[in-house]
Parts: structure tokens; sequence; C-alpha cells
């Protein structure tokens, strides 16, 4: 159902139709902007929120002609707007979303996030709770929040402006910080998570995370990784640049982006009524997620005595221990078959529990990115979408925390991620069990690679990534200027690069080795030249392979398997 379709509509589905609406973006002085305005605050420049919007619809309400029995009458009998229905569809114009906030475009142009926190106590900010994690730090009854975004400019004391407006502020106690990562979470450029108001019907998240970027000079591999996964249709997670100013003091440019919630998963799997969520990273069982078989059953999948958070497959969101069954299912069905990898058998049942394909396009996008810190040598960093509806859990990859890509390694590595097989042989590859096992099986390497192919000419060419990286740059350089006050002097934000050294990394593609600080031992290769030498060497590889075998025509916008008959709950949203 859209708005404007139906003549009335309750509370609930108004403001389920319209998520949020971007107040200034409405005519000064219009119906439409005041109700909105008197429902949001004076202060605020978005309508969203349930009193919110409970506060719009009966303000809507009292309008001549507007109230049928109770219910929003937008059109009357003979199709008419009413002049809510009116002041309705001037909302649907102004429209805003997860999406919206997080393309670092404003009301006139390229805009920046900017976080300014104050009254924050950083004593416990940089101290661990009793289970060793970092702690969450409340403000004194003075801390104040402000989010929003306005056009980057020189001036690191930004302000919100006419056209923007503020997406969010808190005071006292509602505002909540605490550091984040694992090895970063040391890092003096402080890594943290900020806690926002949330809005489950607009997309507005209820935590922000604030990537430093110190282990990438461009400030862009995060970024082109959720670009490419988003050209490969595969579950992106929403990102932006932002500038963060903490108790006064400036930390310069981050990524920005929410955890993934409830509305990330809505938003890829809408049909799906039961789910399951579970996350992969190094915890409880060695040698991290690697989906091996364990036993048949949930227990098998974690300890009990484990904290949550600990567990290398751990729960999220809405998800029980009791929900570790149809983990086990899952990974008994593709990882424990009695059918040889080889025969359609096994296929035929894969393709019934799990989106064989979705999984098959992220895997090239790693591949060819050199993501490393994925589900490739340390077998972590993605998620497990389950869905719940049908007799078996049906299961989708979605990518996770895609930073170490592109040329980036460390010491003990070969460090030539831009020549590695494309099959997921030979060193450095983790024990990645279910990868390998469906690349055993014709009909999905026959996929794997026609996608890789199709993807090299498609997605991952040296003038799509330059094109993305000059938009980027645009934006980002007046912010990460910022960070010092001259070319070759240290940052004052802890970033470990000069603004010299951004500048050549980003625009002139060089190479650079750290030698001191936390980023020491680390290789960042320039972008440009990675992208040209993992092209080199696949197309080299490819040409071992036969292809066109697996039928698919990637120029359509059918991807499946031919005649994969995938229940509609458990499509992955176009």
């Amino acid at each position: 159902m859209t708005l404007l379709s139906t003549n009335t509509v309750t509370a609930k589905q108004l403001r389920d139709g319209l998520g949020s609406v971007f107040i200034l973006g409405l005519t000064a002085g219009s119906p439409a902007r005041t109700i909105a305005q008197q429902a949001a605050g004076a202060t605020s420049s978005y309508l969203r929120g349930k009193d919110a919007f409970a506060s719009a619809y009966q303000a809507l309400l009292a309008l001549p002609g507007s109230n049928s029995g109770g219910q929003l009458c937008l059109n009357s009998a003979q199709g008419v707007p009413t002049r809510a229905g009116s002041i309705v569809a001037a909302w649907q114009t102004a429209k805003a979303d997860r999406t919206t906030l997080f393309d670092n475009m404003g009301a006139t142009g390229p805009a920046i996030l900017v976080v300014q926190i104050n009254g924050v106590d950083e004593t416990p900010l940089w101290q661990e709770d009793a289970s060793g994690h970092p702690r969450i730090v409340t403000g004194a009854p003075g801390a104040s929040l402000a989010f929003f975004e306005t056009t980057p400019g020189p001036s690191r004391d930004k302000k919100p402006d006419p056209a923007n407006g503020t997406f969010l502020t808190l005071q006292g106690q509602a505002v909540s910080v605490k550091r984040r990562g694992n090895t970063s979470r040391s890092d003096r450029k402080i890594n943290v998570c900020v806690l926002l108001d949330g809005d489950s019907a607009s997309g507005f998240p209820k935590q922000l995370n604030m990537l430093n970027c110190i282990r990438n000079p461009a400030y862009e591999r995060v970024r082109l990784s959720w670009f490419l996964m988003g050209l490969a249709r595969c579950p992106t997670e929403p990102c932006a640049y932002a500038e963060l100013t903490l108790n006064g003091q400036y930390y310069g440019t981050y990524v920005a982006m929410p955890s993934p919630d409830e509305y990330y998963f809505q938003t890829f799997f809408p049909a799906t009524q039961q789910s399951a969520i579970f996350k992969a990273q190094y915890g409880d069982i060695p040698g991290g997620a690697t989906l091996e078989y364990r036993g048949p059953n949930g227990t098998d999948y974690f300890t009990p005595a484990a904290a949550r958070t600990a567990r290398t497959y751990e729960p999220r969101l809405h998800t029980t221990d009791d929900h570790y069954e149809a983990l086990a299912e899952f990974i008994n069905a593709l990882c424990n078959n009695a059918n040889d990898p080889t025969t359609d058998a096994f296929a035929a049942n894969a393709l019934k529990m799990f989106d064989v394909a979705g999984f098959l396009r992220a895997m090239v996008v790693i591949n060819l990115l050199g993501s490393w810190d994925n589900y490739y040598l340390n077998a972590q960093n993605y998620m497990l979408h389950l869905s719940l509806d049908g007799a078996a859990p049906y299961v989708s990859f979605c990518s996770y925390d895609m930073d170490s890509v592109l040329g980036l390694s460390w010491p003990g590595q070969e460090r030539n991620w831009q020549a590695k097989d494309i099959l997921f042989r030979g060193k450095e590859v983790g024990n990645v069990v279910l990868l390998k096992r469906l690349l055993q099986n014709p009909l999905f390497r026959a996929y794997y690679c026609d996608f890789m192919a199709w993807f090299l000419e498609n997605g991952f060419t040296p003038d799509n990534i330059a094109n993305r990286r000059s938009d980027f740059w645009n934006l980002l350089q007046q912010s990460v200027y910022l960070e010092s006050q001259t070319p070759w002097g240290p940052p004052d934000t802890f970033r470990p690069w000069t603004n010299d050294q951004v500048y050549r990394h980003a625009v002139l593609n060089q190479q650079f080795d750290a030698t001191s600080g936390a980023v020491a031992g680390l290789e960042v290769l320039g972008i440009a030249d990675f992208v040209q030498a993992r092209r080199d060497s696949v197309m080299s590889q490819l040409k071992a392979e036969s292809l066109g075998q697996s039928g698919v025509d990637f120029s359509s916008s059918q991807w499946g398997f031919s005649g994969s008959a995938m229940p509609e709950s458990r499509q992955l949203a176009a």
C-alpha cells in the first residue's frame, strides 16, 4: 500500500509510509512545514519517531474534511485529496531514510557529517569493564551531543547551517559513548561508538560507529568495498564521511556507519517474518568462524558459559541460544553432506538452504579486493541471516567490517594479495570449509567464474574505481587537511599520516610503509596499482576456466541459478 493510494490511514501507517520527513525541505510558511515543525519541536529538522508522528497525526485529523471515524482521510470519495492528503503528498517529496542520511549529500550539495560530544569523562572511556570490554560512559549532567551535516569547510568548529539543520541533539545522561574495535580500540585517534536515539521506521540508527581509518591513508578503502559489494547486489552497510570532536578535542575525519540492526536486515530481507542472526568472529571456538562441522546439535557451536559477545558465532539482535539448532542444521547440510560436493544432488541440497549465488558473488568481491580479514584468511567478519519461516532454515551471507582491502598488509603476510589464486587455493587461505566445498561443484564454480569475469569488466574496473575515488576526494580534501596545521607536520588528531602523505596516497597513488606507532609494519599499496595488478592476475587465471557454463546472463536482472525455487520470503530485496 502506498499512502496516497488509499483513502484513510492510521497513525502507524502514516509513520511507516513516510519514515521521516526533512522539514527544511518543505516550503517555508506552508501548512506542511508548519504542522511538521510543531509536531517535531522547534529545534528538530526532521519529523520522525513515534511521538512526533502521533502529534502530527492529531494535527492532520483536526483539519476540515480529514477525519473519517477517527482515521486520517487522505482522499475524498471522489478521489480528490483532502487538506491532510495534500500535506501528506508534500511530506512525501521530503522523505528521508537511512540511505539519505549516509549519502554525504545535503540540501545544497555535498555535505560532511559532524558529531560533537562534550561533558564525557575520558578516564573511564579508556578503561575496560570486568569482561575486558571497553566501558560504556554516559554523560555528566551538562553533557551534550550534536549530530548534523553541513557543507565541508576550512573550520574545525562547524555549526549546523540553515539549509541542513540538525539530525539530533542529546543532553546529560542521554549522551553515551564507548571505544570500539579489536586492536584499534587502543588507537590514540579514538575509535568510538556513539549512542543515538534510534528510529526503526526511518532507519535513523540507535548506534553510530566511527572508524578512524588510520590504517588507510586515503580514507577510501571501506567505502570502496561497500560500493563494489552494492554493484554485486550483495547486502551493503551504509557509510559516510564524518568529523568528530570530543570534549573540545578535534579528532578529524572518520567513516561513520550504523551497526547492522533490525532495519538493516529488514531492508534486505523484507518478507522474512522469523529470523536468527549470527556474527562471525574469533571467540570461544578456536580458529574463527570457519563453518566447519562440529556436531549435529546447536550446543556444538557455542559454549553456554561464554558471554554472548565472546562467542565465535555471536548471536545478534533477538537471536537466542535455541536458534543455534538452526545454525547447526545449516552447517550439517552444507558442510557434512553425505553427497559428494561435485554432484548435482549436493548442489540441489545446497540451493534449498543457502543463497549460494549471493554468497559466491560476495566471495568474488572479497577475492578481488584481497579482503583477507573476512571469510578468507581469518574466517571472520561476516554475518549469517537465517530465515526461519520454512520447515528448514534458509541462510544468507552478509559481509561485515571490510577495511583490510586493496593492498593493505601486515608483517608475516606475503604481501601479494593482488596475485592470489581466484579459487582460494595456495597459501594464506584459512579453513573456509563452506567456500571450498561449494567451489568443488561444477555448477557453483562456473557461476563464480562467470560472475568474476563479468564483474571484472563491469564493476572492478580502473575507471569505475577511479571515478568513485574522485568523488570521495572532492568531499574529503578539506576535512582531512584540517587534521594538521602544515602539509608535513604531525597531525594533532593522532593520525599517523601527514597531510602530504594523505594526498600522495589518495591522489598520486603512492605506496607507504609505516615504521612506527600503532601502524608500525603496515604496508599500503597504491589503490590504482593494486586494482590493475589484481585485474591482470585474475584475467590470466580465468583463461584456464571454461567461461559461460553457468547459463546466467549477468547483463540481465536475473542473477539466480536457473530453476532454483527460492521462496519469496527468503529472497534478497532488489
